[in-house]
């Protein structure tokens, strides 16, 4: 079936009851009613027209007035110039009303109660969404009755009615929310509300085209990401000294951004408190986090990620507190690859310097000579340590490196990296290397046996 825009579609005793002598009028499941599906307020408003033509119905009051269709305003209980005190029988029945929104007056013309029909422009969702909403700000979330596009009256003389935000938050697509301001209103009322909805597949929360699940968020990297929301603005992080107060810390998890993504967009569709800190913020109703753009990944404002991978540092655009972007500098980043040999037992070494300061104003410092400059990676760390893993990364600042004096930053830089395992592998010298530009740099070491070392 499909919604009931026809008055002659309402059959008295099958798909609605009237019960004259308690001024009620109840919509049954049957016939051409599908609760879904529902009847517009100007189809029944033309049933109730048609029906008090007769002697058996009017002789009673006329249950509403219509003042506009098109805007969806009507009143129950009134004909518009008496009260009756007439309305639906039930909360079932005014779940089953369409296109409009309506005032319910009481025989003594006192306003009952009031609803907002809620339409929602929406395109994009998948089948079976469940659209929901809040009627005060920073209210529970509130699922719509049905699934799928809703269009429902929704009662609003029981909170203020300056505020009504609409949601669609469905795993493995795009979200999207709008707020009476949307569409010109500063206040919800008797008449029918149309609120856009946009969203679509999200191809971020996608994995080699196969969506992740919920259930993959108890397990690596997502189980390590956190979320905290302070009071207060926050400083101490490697971009430099700018304000955020929303924080994901993915220093432990070494998740990708994609990843941090689909975790945060995860953790927004709980209708529990996301936040890791003191506070408590219920994530279906929480303001959105994030978004990509292409393979770019912007925050909302005052949204931080600590512990950026180096390979995504340069695709990550931050919005402080003061709605400032921010970015890190041009950051390369790769990684040094190791044979068995020197991965055997984990206590290789390696370093990496740059081959000589021919860009900048040092002199002397070439590799080869007591003084060789061992390379920063983009915090000032050393590039040095020991080899545990076949594959160790590294970044660099590209921009603003000057180890080899002033004027070489941003300059292509000739590095050395040397590796050793002591008894395991000969010392090897990685050369005819150089950091560039790029955020894919491999450099890969690869060592002889060492059958000769006695210790």
């Amino acid at each position: 079936m499909a919604k009931i825009i026809d008055g002659d579609d309402l059959n008295v005793g099958t798909e609605i009851t009237i019960n004259t002598g308690a001024k009620t009028f109840t919509l049954n499941v049957a016939g051409n009613l599908v609760a879904k599906d529902g009847v517009t307020l100007q189809a029944l408003y033309s049933k109730f027209i048609k029906l008090w033509e007769t002697a058996a119905y009017n002789q009673f009051p006329f249950p509403m007035y219509a003042i506009d269709a098109l805007s969806g305003q009507f009143q129950f209980g009134t004909d518009g110039s008496s009260f009756s005190g007439w309305a639906p029988a039930n909360d079932t029945t005014r779940q089953m009303l369409r296109d409009g929104g309506w005032d319910e007056y009481a025989s003594n013309g006192s306003l009952s109660r009031t609803y907002a029909g809620i339409v929602a422009l929406a395109s994009g969702f998948p089948s079976g969404a469940q659209f929901y909403y809040q009627k005060v700000s920073g209210g529970a979330p509130i699922p719509f009755t049905f699934t799928d596009s809703p269009n429902e009256g929704i009662r609003v003389d029981d909170t203020p009615k300056t505020f009504f935000k609409l949601f669609c938050r469905e795993p493995n697509y795009t979200f999207d929310d709008a707020v009476l301001g949307d569409v010109g209103l500063n206040s919800t009322g008797p008449n029918k509300i149309s609120l856009p909805i946009s969203v679509g597949t999200d191809l971020k929360t996608y994995s080699s085209g196969s969506p992740i699940l919920d259930a993959a968020m108890a397990g690596a990297p997502y189980s390590s990401l956190t979320l905290t929301y302070f009071a207060t603005d926050q400083t101490g992080y490697d971009i430099g000294a700018f304000p955020f107060r929303v924080v994901v810390n993915n220093n432990t998890a070494g998740a990708t951004l994609e990843q941090i993504y689909t975790w945060v967009q995860y953790k927004l569709r709980q209708n529990a408190d996301i936040d890791n800190g003191t506070g408590v913020v219920t994530g279906q109703t929480a303001n959105t986090l994030m978004y990509f753009v292409g393979d770019s990944l912007y925050t909302t404002t005052g949204v931080f990620i600590d512990g950026v991978l180096p390979a995504d540092l340069n695709r990550v655009y931050f919005l402080d507190q003061n709605d400032a972007e921010r970015i890190y500098p041009y950051a390369a980043a790769g990684t040094m690859n190791f044979n068995a040999a020197l991965t055997s037992g984990g206590t290789g070494y390696y370093r990496m310097y740059f081959l000589n300061d021919d860009a900048g104003t040092n002199t002397g410092r070439d590799y080869g000579t007591a003084t060789a400059i061992t390379v920063n990676d983009k915090d000032g760390v050393p590039i040095t340590g020991t080899i545990t893993a076949a594959s160790i990364p590294f970044s660099y600042d590209y921009t603003n490196n000057i180890q080899r004096g002033a004027g070489s930053g941003g300059t292509v830089a000739p590095v050395v990296l040397v590796a050793g395992n002591k008894g395991v592998a000969k010392p090897v010298v990685v050369t005819g290397t150089s950091i560039t530009a790029s955020k894919s740099i491999v450099f890969t070491a690869t060592a002889e046996a060492d059958r000769a070392y006695t210790p």
